[in-house]
């Protein structure tokens, strides 16, 4: 059965917030898709800036995905955390104040904890 794209976030584990003397992450906005065509039909995939990508090509880090499509999303090997979709919105919310430079994807923002 064919899903609607939900919008997620991507945590990236990353050395960065240690610099800082933080502690946090950079999180970026992504999409989840499921594709009718190729090699991942019918299985959820992660789109980055218009870009497949499984999980072996993404950094080191966790999906926050609603509740609903977790262990979906954990069979095809992706790491991910439930958080709804107010959650998510609102987490995104808190992290657009805090830009990250130079970082290769443009919307990446510092999530602290």
């Amino acid at each position: 059965m064919r899903q609607k794209d939900i919008k997620a976030i991507f945590s990236e584990f990353d050395g960065y917030c240690e610099t800082l003397d933080r502690n946090g992450c950079i999180t970026y906005p992504v999409t989840i898709t499921w594709t009718m065509t190729g090699r991942h039909f019918g299985r959820p995939v992660v789109v980055i800036l218009g870009e497949a990508r499984e999980s072996g090509d993404l950094p080191p880090g966790e999906l926050q995905v609603p509740a609903e499509i977790l262990e979906e999303v954990r069979q095809v090997g992706y790491g991910a955390e439930p958080l709804s979709l107010e959650e998510i919105k609102e987490y995104w919310r808190e992290a657009r104040r805090l830009s990250v430079k130079n970082h290769w994807h443009p919307e990446a923002r510092l999530v602290q904890y």
